[in-house]
């Protein structure tokens, strides 16, 4: 009879204890023993700590990325920008990595060939030409501070693109404005090489 009773009592509990598993919300943790470290303290990226801030913490003003310089050039200094000189030379490397760059970041407004019909211009005002006579006579200095600082619509990519890779996009931004305004000396080579003006004859 203390059989039966204990095994009544044991089949009771369990019940009890299924039954309050069953009822408990997802969001609660269920009964645990021995974890094992499995509780650990992370937490959620934007959730306050005990101070109030957010675990992501904004940089202290002025910070900079070990190895890099900051770039010294005041928004409004268009003037010393004017003088900054490309340090990269012109090869195929610094092409491709400049095209890459261009396509990745540039495109959606300028368009792949600079003439500011990118997918995103039908729901914004298009931006001037590359290619056009006033973007075409900035240095490449000036460049390099719109594409630092911004202007206009367009927002800065200092925290998207590095220096370096600055300098490789605007060298091949020169490739693409010189295949849209070939120069005398582009065109005279072209009508040398091709007297009967390119066509085939079969």
């Amino acid at each position: 009879m203390s059989s039966t009773r204990n095994k009544t009592a044991l089949l009771v509990l369990l019940a009890i204890a299924l039954g309050g598993g069953c009822i408990r919300s997802r969001s609660e943790r269920e009964w645990q023993y021995m974890p094992d470290m499995y509780v650990s303290p992370a937490v959620k990226a934007q959730e306050a700590d005990a101070d109030g801030n957010t675990m992501m913490r904004v940089p202290p003003e002025g910070t900079v990325p070990i190895g890099e310089t900051a770039y010294q050039v005041a928004q409004t200094d268009t003037l010393s920008a004017m003088a900054l000189v490309n340090p990269l030379p012109v090869n195929e490397q610094v092409l491709a990595v400049g095209k890459k760059y261009f396509n990745i970041y540039c495109v959606v407004c300028h368009g792949p060939r600079g003439a500011g019909d990118g997918p995103i211009i039908p729901k914004m005002p298009p931006p001037p030409p590359l290619y056009s006579e006033k973007v075409s006579g900035w240095s490449d200095g000036r460049i390099y501070h719109v594409i630092s600082w911004g202007q206009g619509n367009m927002p800065s990519y200092s925290s998207s693109i590095d220096p370096a890779t600055r300098w490789a996009v605007i060298h091949y931004l020169r490739a693409v404005q010189r295949a849209e305004n070939p120069p005398p000396e582009d065109v005279r080579l072209y009508e040398q090489q091709n007297p009967d003006g390119g066509d085939t004859k079969e």
